[in-house]
């Protein structure tokens, strides 16, 4: 299988298995409440159901990391590779044309006054 096709076939296992935990889910508590009606004290769940979840929940975990594809490098250094000193430094929100330099040096108007 190619890439494309490991990683659709590692999505559409999780979705699956994300039925059949929901499905678990839905059993227990369909359980819980015949339990509850007959008056029967004991109310833990048979080893089916959780059986049934925990299979769902491993083959989902193994699905989902399949089905991601390839990770990209997080380090600082792979992404500067990317950059150059002078691109980094001359972006405009480094360009400040409002400052308060005009204020430690008046400058003249045409009239020649301050």
């Amino acid at each position: 299988m190619t890439g494309r096709g490991v990683m659709l076939a590692g999505k559409a296992i999780a979705v699956v298995s994300f039925l059949f935990m929901l499905h678990s889910g839905y059993s227990a508590r369909e359980y819980l409440l015949y339990s509850k009606s007959i008056g029967r004290q004991n109310l833990s769940l048979p080893i089916e159901i959780v059986l049934e979840c925990l299979v769902a929940l491993a083959v989902m975990t193994v699905a989902l990391v399949v089905g991601v594809g390839e990770l990209k490098p997080i380090s600082y250094e792979a992404e500067m590779k990317r950059y150059s000193i002078d691109g980094m430094y001359s972006r405009p929100s480094f360009q400040v044309f409002n400052h308060r330099g005009r204020f430690l040096r008046p400058v003249k108007n045409a009239l020649g006054t301050k």
